[in-house]
């Protein structure tokens, strides 16, 4: 419990004679009082902050007391407040308990009765304020509770994301001809992205797409992998489960946004004859059209045991033979403005 001397009171009747009455009596307890003959300036005073209880006449002129105690509890809920009226009645003790009202009492209230009302009222508004804090205080602890996992949750993601490009780069040292694949992939499709002014968290999407597109690779058979001669009908399939593989590796990272989907999509076309799931039109998302195509021309310009790599020209030319068909023609021109150094922004 706050001191008497740290609960302001202020006084509300319009008879002069009542409010030093209780002025005299509250100060003999201690209580700092101030005393007002007028609703209206009772509450500005009350809106100054800093009042602990009021005691309010129910009948003034200016504004009646339940009037004033419903406004008072409006600008401070936890303002205590004592109702006092000459003529009870049934109607206002209803009203001032609806309010929230500490205590109604009859005049002319004794002295005793006053003081404990008045101790009484205090101490529910100590407590609540009590209340307020504890729970003020629990709620900053849950939020730095949660802000403490969330952080951790994205330091395990962010090292399930280190593993598995530390994989990626495994898998890739393995063939020479792979090796800084998804690098080269990453970087040309990060910089499309900005070109097609994705949103900064979009471009991120796509850089970890890149980087994770083969992330399946790693559960196709090396001998398919490094076959040299043309893959059969059932190899082929077999490497076409990567996509759905790479998605399936990667769904326990629950901070990957689009990512996921671009890894699982980045082989469907907009015709429908991608895979794995035979896509078409909008269904295909546009940041695994990025990743796709990037991936394509990397992999057209890079050499490979059974061809040698193709001149930028030429891959850029067989692209562009299927824009608007197998790819939104504003990606396939992204890739050719990179490409061309005509690019609008710079990875950063």
């Amino acid at each position: 419990m706050p001191a008497p001397a740290d609960s302001p009171v202020i006084l509300v009747d319009d008879e002069e004679s009542v409010v030093s009455l209780l002025t005299k009596v509250l100060e003999e307890e201690g209580y700092p009082v101030e005393g007002f003959d007028s609703g209206q300036e009772a509450l500005q005073r009350i809106e100054e902050g800093g009042v602990a209880l009021m005691v309010t006449d129910i009948r003034m002129p200016d504004m009646d007391g339940m009037q004033l105690a419903s406004l008072a509890l409006e600008e401070d809920p936890d303002i205590a407040v004592l109702v006092l009226t000459g003529a009870p009645d049934t109607t206002s003790a209803v009203e001032s308990l609806r309010l929230g009202v500490d205590d109604y009492l009859l005049k002319p209230v004794a002295v005793d009765d006053l003081v404990v009302a008045v101790g009484r009222a205090l101490r529910r508004r100590s407590l609540s304020l009590y209340r307020h804090q504890i729970e003020a205080w629990l709620r900053a602890e849950v939020d730095k509770r949660m802000e403490q996992v969330e952080r951790q949750a994205e330091e395990l993601q962010e090292m399930s994301l280190a593993t598995l490009r530390a994989l990626i780069r495994a898998m890739e040292a393995k063939d020479p001809y792979l090796k800084g694949h998804s690098e080269k992939v990453a970087e040309l499709g990060v910089k499309m992205a900005i070109h097609l002014d994705l949103e900064s968290h979009e471009i991120e999407e796509v850089r970890i797409a890149c980087l994770l597109h083969d992330i399946g690779m790693i559960a196709i058979r090396e001998s398919v992998l490094h076959k040299e001669a043309r893959l059969s009908d059932e190899e082929y399939r077999h490497v076409q489960e990567h996509a759905e593989i790479g998605a399936s590796i990667l769904r326990p990272l629950t901070n990957l946004g689009g990512a996921l989907d671009f890894v699982r999509c980045h082989h469907e076309r907009l015709d429908g004859t991608g895979y794995p799931r035979g896509l078409a039109g909008d269904e295909v998302p546009q940041g695994a059209q990025i990743v796709g195509v990037a991936e394509i021309f990397v992999s057209m310009t890079e050499t490979r045991p059974h061809r040698q790599a193709h001149p930028q020209e030429k891959a850029l030319e067989m692209l562009r033979s299927v824009s608007g068909k197998w790819y939104a023609s504003d990606v396939v021109e992204a890739l050719d403005a990179v490409v061309q150094g005509r690019e609008k922004g710079t990875a950063g």
